[in-house]
């Protein structure tokens, strides 16, 4: 199997300008059946949705981060809102699948691009440049299906 080595940014299209934080007292004042993400899961319902179709949320920040005691990346699929704490991409068309990038994103060290201390984070900027060694469109789509 050959491998090329890319950068992130070159297999998904970020969506990160979509999403909306809203505040506690803005979901209880909201509530529904809309799944509202946080950085590792669903943290709340509301009454709307920002997103509809398949994604992939990527943690941006959190102690997760750094321990990996749970998947930092999750497919997701129908209709949610995301709020500040997830960065959500898509995988680019014939070029990678969001079960790939699932896959990349939680079977990878990625600690090189994760700064602060306190507050572990994983910028779009530092996950735009991570690279990885990807097989062809067509062995994913393979690997998709087993």
């Amino acid at each position: 199997m050959t491998l090329r080595r890319v950068e992130f940014q070159e297999l998904v299209d970020f969506y990160d300008h979509v999403r909306i934080p809203l505040s506690g007292l803005e979901r209880e004042k909201r509530q529904g059946s809309y799944r509202y993400y946080g950085a590792q899961s669903v943290i709340d319902y509301v009454d709307g949705y920002l997103f509809d179709g398949e994604y992939v949320l990527v943690a941006e920040d959190g102690a997760n981060l750094v321990t990996r005691n749970e998947p930092i990346a999750q497919v997701v699929s129908g209709q949610f809102w995301v709020n500040n704490h997830a960065h959500i991409v898509k995988a680019k068309q014939g070029v990678s699948t969001n079960n790939f990038i699932n896959f990349l994103i939680n079977s990878n060290n990625l600690s090189g691009y994760v700064t602060g201390a306190a507050q572990p984070k994983l910028s779009q900027k530092n996950l735009r440049i991570i690279k990885f060694d990807v097989p062809s469109y067509e062995t994913q789509l393979a690997i998709d299906n087993l």
